[in-house]
């Protein structure tokens, strides 16, 4: 599965939308994700990526591509995902 899929699996959660209508330019505000959503979207993407989010910049991602950039650019976790 690539990252663009997974990364579509995780925010479709939150939004519950279904994951193959999410596109890279799909805009989360469209998703009506809220800075609530975002943060629990977030420790998914941490999770299932095994990366740190930073909560700042995934509050300025705007789109899926977005989001796809903040997790291939997070540093790998060590230990507990769950850590913020």
């Amino acid at each position: 599965m690539t990252t663009a899929a997974r990364v579509a699996a995780v925010v479709a959660k939150w939004c519950q939308a279904d994951p193959g209508d999410l596109t890279p330019e799909t805009r989360l505000d469209d998703l009506d994700l809220d800075s609530l959503s975002r943060l629990e979207t977030a420790l998914g993407l941490q999770r299932e990526f095994r990366v740190a989010i930073d909560d700042t910049r995934m509050n300025d991602a705007e789109t899926i591509a977005d989001v796809i950039a903040v997790v291939e650019s997070s540093p790998a976790l060590d230990g507990d995902p769950d850590r913020l």
